[in-house]
């Protein structure tokens, strides 16, 4: 095990933090999250369009049209959204001027969606054209930087007011990359009668859905964001910047099938994992808080999980993480690693077969857990599915939490007794010098 530590530390570890690290993923990362309040707010509408309780269901039965608009537009601008977020945030990191790149990225996304008749196809600003307004943005803030690094800019003069000076700054670069992209989809569209975004659709798009939807891709990522938590990194976060993308596409085209009335179609969705899966936050350690206050002796342990578990049921688990420590404690590797994976293969396994309603809606991801899983599918049964996880991942951590607990217990006897040999010394010894000044 120490050699494993040590091989990890040495080759793996950097890596990983270099990854966490890169600025686009960085980006990527910061624009699917840009998008979560709208999709938050279409999830609201959409559960009241189509509420889980049958009386509820027919009270708003004449207003479900009017309901589902407000869906329409938040679920079906995601891609907009996406453009905009991800290039502000990667001009960000070069300082280059943000709003600039933004409005850039929306324009050129637009211009790569233009069919052969010159119109926009509106199907792809939703979850469709994901991929699409990621790839477009990256594309547009490195040549905006590589332009102005270059300084093929119009520069004004001292005295003109910064945000004037900014929008000529932008000008140029703005104009090569729209009549670039723009000049690509004519060629495009004449030679193949592929817009730029069905050549990216069918080179990167399709086969990362493939990947994305496959249960071994899904185990690998949770296991990879699991392992780099046990040495500090957070592996959410790294595995986020990844595979949300994907996740989330499938959350959206869920929602609009549920929306449209047809069945839907994805398994795994960013709720299969939210919601089903990393049930406390990462590791499913809500078991661990719940056995950390019913079941040990340990007192250390049982303060911890006092503050734990309160937190841990909104999802939030850096007390457990950082404060047990799971963090470079070979000892709860094993439960904390095979815990999500074990959840993962019961939750596929539901979903797959039709036993548990598919996730459509969306709610925040501090949402308790059996209130979410009725709350993202409207079948009660998603909520047994979460309770069947929880009692899992109690099973798996409880022979090693008992473990350490015994030598934490025996760490702490062996504390008190020392201490109670101190008191009984110092004590011998005041008497003895007190009977000594007497005499």
């Amino acid at each position: 095990m120490k050699g494993l530590i040590r091989w990890l530390e040495k080759y793996f570890m950097p890596i990983a933090s270099k990854v966490g690290q890169q600025r686009h993923l960085k980006a990527l990362r910061d624009g699917i999250v840009a998008m979560i309040p709208l999709l938050l707010i279409g999830s609201f509408f959409l559960i009241m369009a189509f509420p889980p309780i049958p009386v509820l269901a027919d009270f708003v039965a004449p207003y479900v049209d009017s309901l589902l608009t407000v869906v329409n537009a938040t679920f079906n601008i995601l891609a907009l959204i996406v453009a905009f977020s991800t290039a502000y945030s990667l001009a960000n990191s070069y300082k280059l001027d943000t709003v600039a790149a933004g409005s850039f990225s929306v324009s050129v996304f637009l211009l790569a969606t233009l069919t052969k008749s010159g119109s926009i196809n509106l199907e792809l600003l939703g979850s469709k054209g994901l991929f699409v307004a990621v790839i477009l943005a990256f594309l547009v803030v490195e040549m905006q930087k590589i332009m102005i690094k270059k300084n093929i800019v119009i520069n004004m003069p001292e005295g003109v007011p910064p945000a004037v000076s900014r929008s000529f700054v932008a000008l140029i670069p703005g104009f090569v990359i729209v009549v670039m992209v723009w000049l690509i989809n004519c060629i495009l569209l004449k030679t193949t009668g592929l817009s730029i975004y069905g050549a990216i659709n069918q080179i990167v798009t399709i086969p990362l859905l493939y990947l994305g939807g496959n249960i071994f891709v899904t185990l690998i990522a949770i296991f990879v964001g699991q392992v780099l938590w046990c040495f500090g990194l957070h592996g959410t976060a790294l595995v986020d910047g990844i595979m949300r993308p994907i996740w989330m596409t499938f959350s959206q085209q869920n929602a609009v099938a549920k929306a449209a009335g047809e069945m839907i179609p994805n398994v795994f969705s960013q709720q299969f994992v939210e919601t089903f899966v990393l049930i406390g936050g990462s590791g499913t350690t809500l078991a661990l808080a719940v056995l950390l206050v019913t079941m040990v002796k340990s007192k250390q342990l049982k303060a911890l999980g006092k503050m734990a578990i309160w937190p841990a049921i909104f999802n939030v688990n850096e007390i457990i993480i950082f404060g047990m420590p799971i963090v470079m404690n070979p000892i709860m590797w094993i439960p904390f690693i095979l815990a999500p994976v074990i959840c993962s293969l019961i939750t596929y396994f539901a979903l797959a077969t039709g036993l548990v309603d598919r996730p459509y809606a969306y709610v925040p991801w501090t949402t308790p857990a059996l209130f979410s899983g009725f709350l993202v599918t409207g079948d009660w049964k998603a909520s047994v599915l979460q309770f069947v996880n929880f009692i899992v991942a109690i099973l798996l951590y409880y022979p090693f939490l008992k473990t350490l607990d015994n030598a934490k217990v025996l760490e702490e006897q062996g504390g008190e007794s020392s201490n109670s040999g101190e008191s009984i010394v110092d004590s011998n010894e005041k008497e003895t010098i007190t009977l000594g000044t007497t005499s």
